[in-house]
């Protein structure tokens, strides 16, 4: 799966871009701002976008799902910003909150992926870490 990485802390970015190619994932990013964002979704055409909601240069994470949403790119919000994930929640389809162990992220994007197959999910396996919306 092709997979946007939207997060303007760059250690964290890295990280979750380290994590995700471990687990034989391709990345796109990271971006940190809104408008790069969209640049690379437009130029890649992803999958799946993780997103952070509070971007650099005052950008909106919850701004990007929108627009993303009309390039049919999946999100996923990766934040501290609980409450703002989950009043937008119509616009992803889960949510990894911040912090959250590395080693969570991949089995997270095992489930997003066979929810974006429509296949079943058991509850018992979904992470800790990830709370589905949908």
């Amino acid at each position: 799966m092709l997979i946007l990485v939207v997060e303007d802390e760059p250690i964290c970015a890295l990280s979750t871009v380290a994590e995700l190619e471990h687990a034989g994932h391709k990345t796109l990013g990271p971006a940190a701002t809104l408008e790069e964002g969209l640049e690379l979704a437009r130029s890649g055409h992803p999958t799946l976008a993780l997103i952070d909601i509070d971007l650099m240069h005052a950008g909106d994470g919850v701004e990007l799902a929108k627009r993303l949403r009309e390039l049919h790119v999946a999100a996923v919000f990766v934040s501290a910003q609980h409450p703002s994930a989950f009043e937008n929640q119509d616009l992803a389809l889960g949510f990894i909150g911040k912090p959250y162990n590395p080693a969570d992220l991949p089995p997270s994007i095992d489930i997003i992926s066979a929810i974006l197959e429509g296949k079943p999910t058991p509850a018992a396996s979904i992470p800790r870490a990830l709370q589905l919306f949908h």
